[in-house]
């Protein structure tokens, strides 16, 4: 697997401007997702909801789209067959008891499913679609000899890829494993992607960007809508055109 950057998007037209700027792939995260229908990350969305995501950027776009599946939901062997008929390229699945699930970006040390019984969980039947095994071990304190034993672990039973989940530069680490190796830079921005790639990362995900530069462009719309009694301003300095949101829908 080659060096890849992945974008995320949560809807058709950002996938099809991620396509555009020459990225290599979607994320389709499941914080934001859940954000947009008005849910805490923390197992609320459903296998369906998440999938009525991801069709319309699927068929929207001709690079590979990867989907964050939180602990898997009910049954992940079902979850991989679902978005393997869909043409999800890949389904990353994190080892955090669903009981448990919070987003790993706030919050302490919390208890982890076992590392042998997450192995299992991820040893499923597979044909057209990849199993990214993600490890909540560094980032919720466990220390880097935990991450290390169970990244190992997933790669003996079935990963096709490993995520290391880390909240701080410093914790970040050289990986020397033939099992490609992706990471989530959200708290540390300033690290390039050739860094990063040079220290053995083959996949980096920018999982959540795309969405808090909507937030703020939105907010700063409305305020100008509110302040100015016109979209004079909006049009001028802050919208795209008509025709270049049409450019990004289907001609029929």
């Amino acid at each position: 697997m080659r060096n890849s950057v992945i974008v995320s998007a949560g809807d058709a037209i950002t996938a099809k401007l991620v396509e555009q700027a020459g990225f290599d792939g979607i994320w389709v995260s499941g914080f934001e997702a859940s954000a947009r229908l008005g849910l805490a990350d923390n197992g609320s969305i459903t296998m369906t909801e998440m999938l009525r995501v991801c069709e319309p950027i699927v068929k929207a776009v001709n690079i590979p789209v990867w989907v964050d599946t939180d602990t898997g939901y009910n049954n992940f062997q079902r979850t991989v067959m679902e978005f393997e008929d869909i043409g999800v390229a890949g389904v990353s699945i994190e080892d955090n008891l669903p009981e448990l699930k919070t987003n790993s970006l706030w919050g302490e040390t919390v208890p982890l499913m076992k590392a042998e019984d997450f192995a299992n969980k991820i040893n499923v039947r597979k044909k057209n679609i990849k199993v990214i095994a993600r490890t909540e071990a560094l980032i919720r304190g466990h220390g880097q000899k935990e991450a290390s034993k169970r990244l190992n672990l997933y790669c003996d039973n079935g990963a096709d890829i490993v995520l290391v989940h880390a909240r701080k530069w410093e914790d970040v680490y050289i990986w020397d494993s033939s099992v490609p190796l992706a990471i989530v830079p959200t708290k540390f921005p300033e690290i390039t992607n050739r860094r990063l790639h040079d220290m053995g990362y083959s996949m980096v995900i920018w999982a959540n960007q795309t969405e808090r530069v909507k937030i703020k462009s939105v907010r700063d719309a409305l305020k100008s809508l509110k302040e100015n009694d016109c979209a004079k301003y909006i049009e001028n300095n802050l919208s795209a055109t008509l025709d270049e949101m049409k450019g990004l829908t289907p001609d029929v």
